[in-house]
């Protein structure tokens, strides 16, 4: 027996979206809106699952603290825990410290050490460094729409922990996110809906990974608490694979809550 994924809550949401921006940012957001939509009816066309192969369903727990060290230069990461809810086959813990620097407000430039250890019960334990590098462009910015452009090169160096032995791989990563202000002359305290549409591209493919992500969108909802605290709340879509021998065509919902706190250096008057 065959069945498929239908998504028309995201069609409606998307709709939702649509209504809420002003007809002059219309022309700016229409774009995202289409690749969007693109990327979920390829998925959904190209993904037929059997009862006994069903899509992933995961869950995401992030922690994004920032640190202004000065006005130019911000320290900040991420670290969390995913996992495959129905089964717990597949789980990560990971912590990513980064670096960037704020050229202007349109051009920054960023740096990091990614950590992650896989648990897989399908295949084989990994752990992996990962540093990388990447450019940001912050625009178009509005008060109430604004996007981000982010290029990144990750150099993955992947051990097996059965027997430590090691494979490399450089990857390519594209991610277009944004952000829809619910309040237009509110400074704290606020609703906003992020978005983001992400995709990966190996070089080489010289890592052997159960897991591997294609393509990546996400849709949600935060609340700015303070100017220091932010919490949101994404349903995340992505296509990847889940076994070793499987193609890359089998879509994944991740359920994620990013928790974002804000520091700064005691000289500074942000």
């Amino acid at each position: 027996m065959e069945i498929q994924i239908k998504q028309p809550s995201l069609t409606l949401l998307l709709v939702k979206l649509w209504k809420i921006v002003g007809n002059d940012l219309r022309f700016l957001i229409l774009p995202f809106l289409l690749s969007l939509l693109s990327f979920f009816s390829s998925a959904q066309s190209n993904t037929e699952v059997t009862e006994d192969l069903n899509a992933n369903h995961q869950l995401w727990i992030d922690i994004y603290p920032h640190y202004f060290v000065n006005e130019k230069l911000e320290y900040y990461g991420d670290a969390g825990f995913r996992t495959i809810i129905d089964e717990r086959s597949w789980n990560r813990i990971y912590a990513r410290p980064s670096l960037r620097y704020h050229f202007n407000k349109n051009w920054e430039v960023h740096g990091g050490l990614g950590l992650f250890y896989i648990f897989n019960k399908i295949d084989v334990n990994r752990f992996e460094i990962t540093p990388w590098q990447g450019v940001q462009l912050n625009w178009p910015t509005r008060r109430i729409l604004s996007f981000k452009h982010l290029v990144k090169i990750e150099e993955r160096l992947s051990f097996r922990t059965s027997d430590w032995t090691s494979s490399f791989d450089i990857r390519f990563r594209y991610k277009l996110s944004g952000k829809i202000s619910l309040c237009k002359n509110c400074s704290d305290r606020s609703w906003y809906i992020p978005f983001y549409a992400e995709i990966f591209y190996p070089l080489n493919n010289g890592i052997e990974e159960v897991f591997r992500n294609r393509g990546r969108a996400g849709l949600g909802l935060g609340y700015n608490a303070s100017n220091d605290w932010r919490i949101s709340f994404l349903v995340n879509w992505q296509t990847s694979r889940t076994g070793p021998e499987d193609e890359l065509s089998v879509s994944d919902y991740a359920y994620q809550l990013k928790v974002r706190k804000l520091w700064k250096s005691k000289l500074l008057n942000l």
